[in-house]
C-alpha cells in the first residue's frame, strides 16, 4: 500500500528524498560553502513534507561541500532565489552523488508515478551512493508501486555472501560426515540498506550468519530464524535478484534441515521465492465458514466441519464446533533427539492466524487474530491444541508461520497472549507456570498469565 505525497506536494517533483536538510551557506572568499543545522534546528521534522517544498518550484542540483574533513560532491536542490539545501544521511553527513548521478535522481523525480526502471537506470543508480539508493526506493515505496527491478540497485551480493555462509554453516552442522568448504564471511554490513526492498531480511540474515559464524551461545537462534523465515514469506521475490533469491532459497533449505519444527515454512518460504514448485499444495491454510457452527448446533451433520491438513513433518486438524469454537490441533514428527539450539531456546509456540473474510457481521469483526499455540513434546512429537472464537462469515486459518520461541515473544501484545492462554485448553495452570516464570519479569507473557489466574479464581 503506498502513501500519497503530502498534500500541496503534486506539482512540484523536486522534494528531498531524506527527511534531513542543511541550509548551504556561502564560505569566505576561496573556502567551501558551510552547512546550517540540520532542518533549521528542528531533526524531528521530515524534511519531506516541510512547506517549503510545497510552495516554490525546486530543481534538483549538486553541490561540492565538505564532507568527513574533505570535498566532495552532495545531492542537493535549488530554489528560484537561489536558497540551496544539502541533504543529509542518517548520521547528518551531505549525502554523496556524482553529477551524473544528480540529473538521474531529478529524470526520476519528473517521472515519479511511474518511473523508469532500465538496465541504465539501474546501472546509473548502482554507481551511486548507498544512502542516495535507500533514501530514493524508501521514498518511492512510500509513495509509488516501484517497478521491481529498481530494487535491483541495491548491493545485493551483500546479502548473497551472507546467506551463502550461514547455509554451510548450518550444513557443516547437520553434516558431519561431508566436510563442506567454508564460505567467507560477508563483505560490508546490512544493516537497513535493504528494506525498501524487503522487511525482516538483512537484519536477522546477518545476526543469524555472525552467531554462526562466532559460535554463539545461550538463547538466539530461534528469535532470527523465525523472523528471517517469516521476511522470506512475506517478501515480494521479484524486488530480489535471481542469485539473491536462490541463496536464500539454499539458506531457507538449511534451516528447515536443521530443525524439523523450521521444515514447513522454510520449504514454503524456497518455494515462493524460487517460484520452483505450486506453492498452494504445500501451505496449511484453509478457509471455512462460521455457518459450519450453526448447522453442527443444528443437529445436521455436514462434511466441511472438520479439514485435515498435512505438510511432512506437520499435520492439523480444524473442526468448528457447535457451540461457536475453532479448534486447531497441530502436531510435527520431531528428531529423536530435538536440536541442542532449540533446547536452548527453551518452549516453541505456534503461531495460529485466523483472518476474517466477510459475511453479514464482517464490518464489526475483527479482521485478523492471532492465537500462539504452546508446543510441547510427546512421543516423539512436537503438539499444540488451541480452541478459539468463530468468526463471523467466512474466515482464513493459517498455519504457515514458523514457530518461535515463547521467551522471544516479549515484543507480542499483552492482549494477544491473553487471549491465548485460555484458548490453549489442555494446558494446566501449573504448566504455564513451569514455562513462563524463568522469563524475564517485564515479558508480557507474566502479565497474561496474572490476568488468566485471577479470572480462573
Amino acid at each position: 500500500m503506498t502513501t500519497p505525497p503530502p498534500e500541496g506536494h503534486a506539482g512540484t517533483p523536486h522534494r528531498p528524498l531524506s527527511d534531513w536538510i542543511a541550509r548551504v551557506r556561502p564560505g569566505a572568499p576561496g573556502q567551501p560553502p558551510s552547512l546550517g543545522r540540520i532542518n533549521d534546528g528542528d531533526e524531528r521534522a521530515d524534511a519531506r513534507a516541510m512547506p517549503r517544498f510545497a510552495t516554490r518550484s525546486w530543481t534538483r542540483t549538486s553541490l561540492v561541500v565538505e564532507r568527513a574533513g574533505s570535498l566532495s560532491r552532495s545531492l542537493a536542490l535549488r530554489a528560484p532565489d537561489g536558497t540551496t539545501v544539502v541533504e543529509l544521511d542518517d548520521f547528518g553527513a551531505p549525502v554523496g552523488v556524482s553529477e551524473r548521478g544528480a540529473a538521474l535522481i531529478s529524470r526520476l523525480e519528473e517521472q515519479w508515478a511511474d518511473p523508469p526502471a532500465g538496465a541504465d537506470v539501474v546501472d546509473g543508480l548502482r554507481a551511486e551512493s548507498l544512502p542516495l539508493r535507500y533514501f530514493l526506493l524508501h521514498r518511492l515505496g512510500r509513495e509509488t508501486a516501484p517497478p521491481p527491478r529498481l530494487f535491483h540497485c541495491l548491493p545485493w551480493e551483500r546479502v548473497d555472501a551472507a546467506a551463502r555462509s550461514a547455509a554451510a554453516l548450518l550444513r557443516a552442522e547437520t553434516d558431519t560426515a561431508t566436510p563442506t568448504a567454508p564460505a567467507p564471511p560477508p563483505d560490508g554490513e546490512l544493516r537497513h540498506w535493504f528494506t525498501p526492498a524487503a522487511s525482516s531480511l538483512a537484519g536477522p540474515l546477518q545476526v543469524l550468519e555472525a552467531g554462526l559464524r562466532t559460535g554463539r551461545t545461550g538463547p538466539w537462534y530461534g528469535r532470527e530464524a523465525a523472523s528471517l523465515l517469516g521476511g522470506l514469506l512475506a517478501a515480494r521475490p521479484e524486488r530480489l535478484p535471481a542469485t539473491t533469491r536462490r541463496a536464500l532459497a539454499e539458506l531457507a533449505d538449511a534451516l528447515g534441515e536443521s530443525d524439523r519444527a523450521l521444515r514447513h515454512p522454510a520449504r514454503l518460504a524456497a518455494t515462493w521465492l524460487t517460484g520452483v514448485g505450486p506453492i498452494a499444495p504445500v501451505t496449511l491454510r484453509r478457509n471455512l465458514d462460521s455457518d459450519f457452527a450453526l448447522q453442527a448446533s443444528s443437529g445436521e451433520q455436514r462434511s466441511g466441519q472438520g479439514e485435515f491438513l498435512e505438510a511432512w513433518p506437520v499435520a492439523a486438524a480444524l473442526t468448528v464446533t457447535g457451540g461457536g469454537l475453532l479448534q486447531v490441533e497441530l502436531e510435527i514428527e520431531d528428531h529423536p533427539s530435538p536440536p541442542v539450539r532449540r533446547r536452548t531456546d527453551g518452549p516453541l509456540c505456534q503461531p495460529v492466524t485466523v483472518r476474517s473474510l466477510g459475511g453479514a457481521d464482517a464490518a464489526s469483526a475483527t479482521p485478523i487474530s492471532r492465537y500462539w499455540m504452546l508446543l510441547t513434546p510427546s512421543g516423539g512429537t512436537l503438539q499444540g491444541f488451541v480452541a478459539v472464537p468463530v468468526p463471523s462469515g467466512s474466515f482464513e486459518v493459517d498455519l504457515d508461520a514458523p514457530p518461535v520461541p515463547l521467551r522471544f515473544l516479549d515484543r507480542v501484545p499483552a492482549g494477544e497472549l491473553e487471549a491465548s492462554l485460555p484458548a490453549n485448553e489442555r494446558v494446566t495452570l501449573t504448566q504455564w507456570h513451569t514455562v513462563i516464570d524463568p522469563l524475564d519479569p517485564h515479558h508480557p507473557a507474566r502479565t497474561a498469565l496474572t490476568a488468566y489466574t485471577e479470572r480462573r479464581s
